[in-house]
């Protein structure tokens, strides 16, 4: 079961290699932090961050959803606006 928050998920796709990513180099980039998932789960965490607007969707030309952050907590909290 992928107990992870939402914050922490933001975190390690933030930590992928690219600034788009589909879920499978999500679910790499998880697997690599030795944190456990099946891939429903990470579907439906990714689907609510995308759903609440912290996370953008760009599908490809051939239908593959690539995903990025567009609001990260955790940053917005270590560069407040002055």
């Amino acid at each position: 079961m992928l107990q992870l928050t939402d914050e922490e998920l933001l975190r390690y796709i933030k930590s992928c290699e690219t600034e788009v990513n589909t879920l499978a180099e999500i679910h790499k980039a998880l697997i690599q932090k030795n944190i456990k998932c099946n891939i429903e789960e990470l579907r439906q965490k990714v689907f609510l961050l995308h759903r609440d607007g912290y996370i953008g969707n760009e599908p490809t030309v051939d239908g593959v959803n690539m995903y990025y952050i567009i609001f990260n907590p955790e940053v917005a909290n270590e560069n407040p606006v002055t």
